[in-house]
């Protein structure tokens, strides 16, 4: 076996035994014989939601595919995301504010591809953050796309290291090679992240 095909498979079941440990922490604590609680019903869908996307990712990873890269206007975008990163506010009891930052650009973004990147890069930033609201403002031009989370205390150490070879989970593997594809420049200063995706790596024009 390839050594970044074990790697891949290693990162993968470790995150899979986590989720099954979520699972089994959240039944663990319910009364035996006794429903679950709404609160504890969507945290279970949340665990069960980062799952699915674990196996997605890993699946991509794998075989060396991508989510397609849209195009999509920029309200179906904005919207999509925030359905993505649902899981991610209940498991982290935060919210996630979107904005626009550059009027007239509210088409044409690169639909899955640029989300599947945007979460993983989120679920990478969120435990750093310890926000009730964690802002990606939104930005689109000639040059291309720019998104910019705040609050980002510190560039996460997965992010940074950018080497797929070293231990990481998942997630941190697709926003790493997926970043990669899209060509991003990652960046962070003064509390906040921001990735700029040039509009050349997609075939996209405004």
């Amino acid at each position: 076996m390839e050594k970044s095909s074990e790697i891949l498979i290693r990162s993968t079941l470790h995150d899979l035994a986590n989720i099954l440990a979520g699972i089994r922490g959240i039944l663990d604590l319910t009364p035996p014989g006794q429903p679950l609680t709404q609160r504890d019903r969507d945290r279970m869908g949340a665990v069960i939601d980062e799952g699915v996307a674990t196996l997605d990712r890993s699946r991509h990873l794998a075989l060396d595919t991508q989510f397609p890269a849209g195009p999509e206007t920029w309200e179906a975008w904005r919207n999509g995301l925030l359905e993505d990163l649902e899981p991610l506010a209940i498991l982290f009891r935060c919210r996630f504010q979107l904005e626009l930052e550059s009027p007239g650009a509210e088409d044409a973004w690169p639909g899955k591809l640029l989300r599947s990147y945007a979460r993983a890069v989120t679920r990478q930033v969120v435990p750093y953050a310890k926000a009730d609201v964690l802002t990606i403002a939104c930005a689109a031009g000639p040059e291309g796309w720019r998104l910019r989370w705040t609050p980002v205390p510190i560039l996460p150490e997965n992010l940074a290291a950018g080497d797929l070879e070293r231990p990481m989970d998942i997630a941190a593997r697709w926003a790493v090679r997926t970043g990669g594809k899209l060509g991003v420049n990652l960046s962070w200063a003064d509390g906040a992240l921001q990735a700029r995706v040039p509009r050349g790596t997609l075939g996209q024009t405004p």
